[in-house]
């Protein structure tokens, strides 16, 4: 180049608006125009050669460093972007971009390229960035993909926001189809944004999946070019809100079945109430009389059954309910509660065997509220019995515990409704039954009173028309053991045990406390997560039972918190939670969990873990050397 054109163009290049430079076949830089300098501060002598990569921000350099020795050895164009050091001291973003020079023969010469300050732009970019990762809602950007009918067949993700796992359950999906995905995804969601992509209107809806198990609150709409038929959405996985106004309603439908049920039940027993007093006030023959008392006897007792059973379930969920603790034979027990429901089987011709061991089974009980569990038990199975068929009750012991079988060869339950059945106002198939009396209280009430002896109860049933058996396990008393249940108020054998019961169900919280209470534990009780943190740092229990799913502050949060506080280290925590699969448990053990229990706890093993908490309290060190053993 003679020295005019040399001239020329460097004046070009300064007045050009990128900065323009040249390197040589080895790579280094051999002309910059002004634009660099005054931006950079730097001069011809610090910049020509590699001096311009000083310029660098420091993080970028070993990149750019790296980035530029490889186009060079290849001699190919590139383009990438870097921050600069501007004379003041502070860096703005830029796009470098060159294409290769040759020879007149062919071969490589060096570059040619170009510098534009791209700050603003990336800086919006970052904007945009940090605030679409920022969103609480999933965000996702999908290509609807059209078959040769125009017809919407799949979509594929382009471009989603990290709340998007979260909501969705699905990991890396960009670049993936949805068919590829979920296989089973409905075809409504085709349908949706196929037509937004065409139409244009966005739409916003509400829509569950049985692929992806969740529902969804969605705002969809169209952008960029309608030809690239691209829909952003805007969604939440509303899973929750769902379920919950499906057990609200569920709640409100089992609320009018259960007053529509009292008032019949109401009805049921005023009418011969009322029709025997009229024939009373009519005829005075005694025979008669006698049969009028007899209904009146047995009319008046089922009001008082229905009562008793509606305060006994307002009494227990209040957590007001007291046992009054005996030592008493299992047998003993049984023989009174048949002797409660002879009336009710002589009128069905229903016949009941009772097979006990010869050996007395020794419980820690209050005869009362334990003769209630068995009475209610035999009048379900009377009551869904056909006529003329045999209950049996069969008592005996395994281990530790007294096992007391009910079983009836009546209408049977479906196996999906044998949890169901315990829950306070749930009746199963009413209508199949000839008998449809009662409000579904029994049962809960039966559960409760046996959750309070330090048992539990379930059942059992190969289906409609195969009968059912209820089995109850409660703990076996040796006469003169301490007491499982204190019945003078010294009897206690959790005493000195601090037992911390966190769970916002206020219901299964104060029972539990108070079930505790009776074994002589010393019981806090609290509704909500904070409290059982603040709780558990003041007071150091020795157990703490918690419930994962409480608000604000989850039951794995405590959890994970109470093992950093000082002194905590040796406190049992249990999770007792509605959850109870694989995963869930492998979280509760992540977060510092000794014990994971579903509910309703098994008070059988949750009483085992008590004791041997309540042993270590007493002798450590013979604990710790039973476990070294």
């Amino acid at each position: 180049m003679r020295p005019n054109e040399s001239l020329e163009f460097r004046r070009l290049a300064d007045t050009a608006p990128a900065i323009l430079w040249v390197t040589d076949a080895s790579g280094q830089c051999t002309f910059l125009s002004r634009g660099w300098y005054e931006m950079t501060g730097q001069n011809e002598a610090e910049a020509l050669g590699y001096g311009w990569l000083e310029a660098l921000h420091p993080d970028d350099r070993p990149a750019m460093r790296a980035r530029f020795a490889r186009a060079s050895r290849t001699g190919k164009a590139f383009a990438l972007d870097y921050r600069v050091r501007c004379r003041d001291g502070g860096y703005r973003w830029a796009l470098d971009a060159a294409n290769p020079r040759h020879a007149d023969d062919g071969s490589f010469a060096g570059f040619a390229g170009s510098v534009i300050d791209i700050d603003d732009r990336r800086r919006s970019e970052d904007n945009y960035r940090a605030l679409f990762n920022s969103i609480e809602e999933g965000v996702c950007i999908l290509q609807v993909l059209f078959d040769g009918r125009q017809q919407p067949r799949d979509y594929r993700f382009l471009e989603v926001n990290p709340a998007f796992s979260r909501h969705t359950g699905l990991a890396d999906p960009v670049g993936h189809t949805a068919r590829e995905m979920l296989p089973d995804l409905e075809e409504h969601w085709f349908e949706i944004y196929g037509r937004v992509a065409m139409s244009g209107e966005p739409e916003r809806f509400e829509q569950g999946s049985d692929a992806m198990g969740r529902w969804f609150s969605v705002y969809a709409f169209r952008i960029g070019d309608p030809a690239g038929h691209t829909v952003a959405l805007l969604f939440t996985d509303i899973t929750a809100r769902r379920r919950q106004e499906q057990a609200l309603r569920d709640a409100e439908q089992r609320k009018d079945e259960f007053l529509a049920t009292l008032a019949h039940e109401l009805r049921n027993p005023l009418a011969p109430i009322r029709t025997s007093l009229y024939v009373l006030k009519l005829n005075q023959d005694p025979e008669t009389a006698t049969r009028m008392l007899d209904i009146l006897m047995r009319q008046v007792d089922q009001l008082t059954h229905l009562v008793d059973d509606l305060t006994e379930v307002s009494r227990i969920t209040r957590g007001r309910i007291e046992l009054r603790a005996v030592d008493i034979p299992l047998a003993s027990v049984l023989r009174n509660a048949a002797e409660s429901v002879q009336p009710t089987l002589a009128q069905s011709g229903q016949s009941l065997q009772i097979d006990v061991p010869p050996e007395p089974l020794w419980l820690r009980a209050d005869p009362v509220r334990l003769g209630q569990v068995f009475i209610n038990l035999l009048n379900n199975a009377a009551r869904y019995s056909r006529e003329n068929t045999t209950i049996r009750v069969v008592a005996s012991a395994e281990g530790t515990d007294a096992v007391v079988s009910v079983r009836d060869e009546g209408m049977g339950i479906a196996r999906e409704h044998l949890q169901s059945i315990f829950d306070l106002f749930t009746q199963v198939d009413r209508q199949h039954s000839a008998d449809t009396r009662g409000l579904g209280i029994g049962l809960a009430l039966v559960r409760s009173l046996v959750q309070m002896h330090g048992g539990n109860v379930t059942a059992r049933s190969e289906g409609r028309g195969q009968g059912a058996e209820f089995i109850v396990r409660l703990p076996l008393h040796a006469p003169g053991q301490a007491a499982a249940t204190p019945a003078d108020g010294t009897a206690k054998p959790f005493s000195g045990l601090r037992v911390l019961v966190a769970d916002d169900n206020r219901d299964a919280a104060e029972s539990m406390g108070e079930w505790l209470s009776a074994f002589g534990a010393e019981t806090i009780v609290v509704h909500d997560g904070h409290a059982a943190l603040t709780m558990a740092q003041m007071h150091l229990p020795h157990v703490a039972l918690l419930d994962l799913g409480m608000p604000e502050l989850s039951g794995l949060e405590v959890a994970q918190r109470l093992r950093a506080v000082p002194g905590a280290a040796d406190m049992r925590l249990i999770a007792i939670t509605g959850w109870g699969q694989a995963r869930d448990r492998a979280g509760t053990e992540a977060a510092g969990f000794d014990h994971h229990m579903t509910k309703p706890p098994d008070i059988a093993l949750l009483r085992s873990l008590l004791q041997e908490a309540h042993r270590e309290l007493a002798d450590p060190v013979a604990s710790d050397a039973a476990q070294d053993g």
